[in-house]
């Protein structure tokens, strides 16, 4: 499972004032805004864009299912 530093950061940032998450399969706990920034974050930073139908909660509920997501066929690289 490989999470780019630069993901790892903004998740931080957006989980203020929580602690970092570095446990793959620890809770996120994002809301509705944060996920909408993460997904600006992917297509924005990452060069990555979400397809409408991978647009769940499972997919954005912790590292390993991030990871899963980015890995799968639901998304594109710019």
């Amino acid at each position: 499972m490989e999470i780019p530093d630069k993901l790892l950061e903004f998740l931080d940032d957006v989980r203020q004032p929580a602690p970092p998450v570095r446990d793959p399969d620890e809770d996120l706990h994002l809301d509705s805004l944060s996920m909408l920034r993460l997904i600006a974050f992917f297509e924005s930073d990452l060069g990555v864009t979400v397809e409408d139908d991978q647009l769940v909660v499972d997919n954005f509920v912790n590292l390993r299912a991030i990871s899963r997501l980015l890995e799968g066929e639901g998304v594109r690289m710019a």
